[in-house]
C-alpha cells in the first residue's frame, strides 16, 4: 500500500531538566512552538514556562547541569519563579488545544524527542501526551541518516548547533535543521509535475549509459522555496537540483529485485541518489543475489541480510 501524504501538525517541545532520570529529576523549563506539517508556524508567539524550584530541589543536579543552567541563568530563574509544574502543564495543554483541538492528531517533534517524552509521561505533564499522536517526529533520526548516507557537501552545509541549552533556542535550532532536511528531500523528490517535471531513469534516457541512477527530466532546475517561520527560524530560499524515483512498474521500481526475478535479463537495480558506477552496482547486486542463494532468498534489502552464514 502506497504512503499517503500527511498534513498533521507538529508540536515542537523542548525541556531543560535537572538531570536525565525521569524518576528522580524534574523539568526546569519547557517551551513549545506549533507548526503545520510544512513547518509553518501556527502561532508566532509560542509557549514558554520556567518551573518553580527550591534551592534544595536543585542541590542534587549533576556538575554539567549546575554549570550549564547556572551560566544560562535558568537555575536562578527557577528559584525566582512562582509557576508550579501543575500550572505550567495545564497552561501548555490549553495552548496546544487552542490551535490543535483535535486529539491524537499532532505529532510531538524535536531533537531526540524521546528524552523529553519520558519526562512528559510523568504527572502532571501526561495529559499533554494523551492529546498527541503516539508517533514522534524526531529530527535527530533524520540527522543520523544524513550523517551516514549523504554526500560531503550536504554535511558541510548542515546548520551548526549553537548548544545554548535553553528550551526555546533548542526548538528554533531544531526547526532550522528540519527545514534544511525538508529542502533536501524536496530537491530529491519533486512532488509536483505542473511545470512539466518528469522523473525518469538514466537508462531510459540513454540505454547505453554506464551509470545507474535516477534523474529529473526538466526544462530547468526544480526550485524549492523555503517559507519564513517563527522569528529567528528562517532559511534562505534557494534552488535544489536532485534525484527522484524512477517510473514504477507492475513489479515495483524499474530495475528493482522484483523486476530482476521476473525478468532475469534486467541488470542490477537502479540506485537512488547520486549516480553509481555499473561495476559497483553489479557487485552490490551480486552480494544481494548470492546472499539469497546461500542462505535462503531474503527477497529485498528491506527484509535484511542473513547473519547466520559466513
Amino acid at each position: 500500500m502506497a504512503l499517503t501524504r500527511s498534513t498533521d501538525p507538529l508540536v515542537w517541545i523542548d525541556c531543560e531538566m535537572t538531570g536525565l532520570d525521569p524518576s528522580t529529576d524534574t523539568i526546569m523549563s519547557i517551551s513549545c512552538i506549533l507548526t503545520t506539517s510544512d513547518l509553518l508556524p501556527l502561532d508566532n508567539g509560542g509557549f514558554d514556562a520556567v518551573i518553580q524550584h527550591t534551592p534544595s530541589q536543585l542541590a542534587n543536579m549533576s556538575e554539567w547541569c549546575v554549570r550549564t543552567h547556572g551560566a544560562s541563568g535558568l537555575t536562578q530563574a527557577c528559584i525566582n519563579s512562582t509557576t508550579t509544574a501543575i500550572i505550567a502543564a495545564q497552561a501548555l495543554l490549553q495552548y496546544i488545544k487552542q490551535y490543535i483541538p483535535e486529539p491524537r492528531r499532532a505529532l510531538l517533534a524535536g531533537n531526540s524527542i524521546h528524552a523529553d517524552k519520558m519526562f512528559l509521561l510523568v504527572p502532571p505533564w501526561k495529559p499533554i501526551l494523551e492529546h498527541l499522536h503516539y508517533r514522534l517526529f524526531d529530527v535527530s533520526a533524520t540527522k543520523e541518516m544524513i550523517r551516514r548516507w549523504a554526500c560531503a557537501e550536504i554535511l558541510e552545509n548542515a546548520p551548526v548547533k549553537q548548544l545554548k541549552h535553553t528550551a526555546r533556542e533548542d526548538i528554533l535550532e531544531s526547526l532550522t535543521e528540519a527545514r534544511y532536511y525538508k529542502q533536501l528531500i524536496g530537491g530529491m523528490f519533486p512532488s509536483g509535475t505542473a511545470s512539466g517535471t518528469r522523473i525518469v531513469s538514466r537508462q531510459s534516457i540513454n540505454p547505453g549509459s554506464t551509470t545507474w541512477g535516477y534523474g529529473v527530466d526538466t526544462g530547468g532546475t526544480p526550485s524549492i522555496t523555503m517559507s519564513t517561520g517563527a522569528p529567528g527560524v528562517t532559511m534562505p530560499a534557494g534552488q535544489v537540483a536532485g534525484h527522484a524515483n524512477a517510473e514504477a512498474g507492475s513489479h515495483g521500481m524499474v530495475g528493482s529485485p522484483q523486476d530482476s526475478v521476473a525478468h532475469p535479463k534486467i541488470g542490477p537495480p537502479l540506485v537512488p541518489g547520486n549516480t553509481i558506477g555499473l561495476k559497483q552496482a553489479q557487485e552490490e547486486w551480486n552480494v544481494r543475489r548470492n546472499n539469497g542463494t546461500r542462505a535462503g532468498d531474503v527477497g529485498d534489502l528491506g527484509e535484511g541480510f542473513r547473519t547466520d552464514v559466513p
